[in-house]
């Protein structure tokens, strides 16, 4: 479960947790789907400029970029899924360091009303 401290609500309560190198690298690649109420948490080792793309994914979503202190550093809404054409593919990095990136259904962010500076509560 993620909850926003500063909204007050619950951001996701049904949470995977991808902490290894091959869990990060599969993230939400090849899914139908996410469930409504679920998002994926990548655990990285160090807080740096953790990138994200959307190779194999088939549908779009709100990535969270979140600092060593649990606060959001970047949000990127709505993200589509990486086209066939090479020349489109795009990595996604934050302005600013990262621990965490989570990936969430797209829309959530702006219908919690989710934003850079909120402070998060989970387990890693």
């Amino acid at each position: 479960m993620i909850k926003n401290l500063t909204k007050k609500i619950i951001l996701v309560k049904n949470l995977e947790t991808a902490d290894s190198i091959g869990k990060k690298t599969k993230g939400l690649m090849f899914r139908k789907e996410l469930a409504p109420d679920s998002g994926l948490l990548m655990v990285f080792k160090f807080e740096r400029k953790n990138e994200i793309w959307m190779f194999g994914m088939r549908f779009p979503i709100d990535i969270v970029f979140i600092d060593k202190d649990k606060k959001i550093v970047d949000i990127r809404h709505s993200v589509k899924p990486m086209g066939k054409n090479p020349k489109s593919w795009k990595i996604y990095k934050p302005k600013q360091n990262c621990r965490f990136v989570l990936e969430i259904n797209s829309g959530l962010i702006k219908k919690t009303k989710t934003e850079i500076g909120d402070v998060l509560d989970f387990e890693s």
